[in-house]
Order: C-alpha cells, then structure tokens, then sequence
C-alpha cells in the first residue's frame, strides 16, 4: 500500500471510526487503485466484504470520489445502501467527502436511498450543505431529497449551511423550498443562527424567502437580540429595515439595546 492510501485510510478512520481498519480491496478502492480493484474482483473479492468495523469497499471508494472504481464495485453487485457502524452509507460519505457531483450521480442511478441517516439523524444532504458542497447538495435536491428532514439536535441541511456561512448552498436550500423557519432543539431559526454570526448576506436571502423576523429561540433570544450582542451592526440594521421588533425581551428581560449597550456596541 502506498503512502498516500495509507494516509487516506487513518483520516478515513478518524473521521469516521467505523471505516478503520481495511481489507485488501478497501485498501485499493480507497487508494484508487482501479486495476487492482478490478483484479480483486474478477479473481472472486466479495464487493461487500466488510472491514472489522463494518465499512465496505464502496464505502472507501466513495468517500474518496473514486467514481470508477465505484462503477466498477456496483458492477460487481456491490449493495448500493449497506451502513456501517456509524449508521453511513456510500452517499452520506460521497456527500461529506468532497463535492463528488459524479460519484453522487453514479450512486442515485444505482438506486441509493436519498433519505437515508445516520445514528446522528444527518442525511448525505445535511452533510453535504455541513461542507459547502453545493454541487452535491444540487443534485442530491434534484434527487428529491427531502430538505426539511434534521438530525437529532434538530439541526436541518438549511440551518447546518446557514451556520457553516455557506451562502451559495443556503441559496440553492431556499430555492427547493426548505422551510426557512424550522427550529433546532433549541429552539433556534436559520435567521438566528446567520444573525448571531453576522452573515448579514444569508440573513436577507432568509429575509427574502420569508423568514419571520421575530421568532423566539427556547432562551427568548431573537435574531436581533443575537446580532446587537455581538455587534454586527449591520446584520442589526438589515433586521431592522424590515421590522424587527427592538423592544422584544429574552428570558432575563434584556432587549436588543440593552446587550448592544452592555457591549459597547452602539451604532
């Protein structure tokens, strides 16, 4: 094995520990090693051969974006949707890889369930929006893939794109119709998430697509509270423009003035 598959391989596993540990063919699947892999499995390899912790060989292959090597394990009758220890599949690991546009494509026309998640509750298009890769995101949507679906912290492909700043992957979320106003287990909006950043560019797209600019995480806190607080004064000034509510308390009856003055930022 070269050094370049075997640093692939330890990243792979401490990324995601059920994919530790390798059996010849994931070895060369993850190092892209087409030829051998065909080899291996013209000699009889089980496509699906599991690794100690459950990983298969598509697993490695896809995670890496080896799009050939993919077609040639599902060619061989590799199953498109067996999970690992974590609960992935080989396109929740394309997904969260790369941005593996033809790899995703590869493995929806081999039937790869779209929905599918994880012992976490992510999705491949919430791990896809978590990375910016916007690509995957697109054809994973185009897949129908369901856009509302959350983990179980709550947290939505829009809300995990929104906080990560990726504006381009928040703007192709909208345009599929995710609702822009589901909540995580905290109770906290996409807007909230974009405002306590200062992502004032994601916050009037989420304005736009009809964000309701007042909404209350389980603290009281609004998206106004959460940007004067931390002095984004112009994410402050973009919620304002359309209405937001300055006298709104959170659960220790502070206001948005009040944390913005508490903080010295006064505009």
């Amino acid at each position: 094995m070269n050094t370049r598959a075997q640093t692939f391989i330890v990243l792979a596993g401490l990324l995601f520990p059920a994919m530790a540990m390798s059996t010849p063919l994931t070895s060369a699947a993850a190092a892209g090693q087409t030829a051998t892999v065909q080899a291996l499995l013209l000699a009889g390899a089980n496509p699906d051969a599991r690794s100690d912790s459950g990983s298969t060989p598509l697993m490695f292959a896809t995670f890496a974006g080896h799009t050939a090597i993919v077609r040639a394990l599902l060619l061989a009758g590799a199953s498109v949707d067996l999970i690992n220890e974590d609960g992935s599949t080989g396109l929740m690991l394309a997904a969260v890889g790369g941005d593996y546009t033809e790899t995703i494509q590869v493995l929806l026309l081999a039937g790869a369930s779209v929905d599918l998640q994880d012992n976490t509750g992510f999705t491949a298009l919430i791990l896809a929006a978590l990375n910016g890769h916007t690509g995957t995101v697109q054809a994973l949507l185009n897949a129908r893939a369901n856009p509302d679906l959350s983990t179980n912290g709550g947290i939505t492909a829009l809300i995990i794109a929104v906080g990560s700043g990726h504006t381009a992957t928040t703007r192709a979320l909208l345009l599929a119709g995710a609702s822009v106003d589901l909540t995580d287990n905290l109770g906290q909006t996409p807007l909230i998430y974009a405002a306590g950043k200062g992502y004032t560019v994601i916050v009037q797209a989420l304005l736009l697509a009809g964000a309701s600019v007042d909404l209350q995480d389980n603290d009281r806190g609004t998206a106004l509270i959460y940007a004067a607080g931390s002095g984004y004064t112009v994410t402050a000034q973009a919620l304002l423009s359309v209405g937001a509510n300055p006298d709104i308390k959170d659960n220790d009856g502070s206001t948005a003035l009040m944390y913005a003055a508490a903080e010295v930022h006064i505009p």
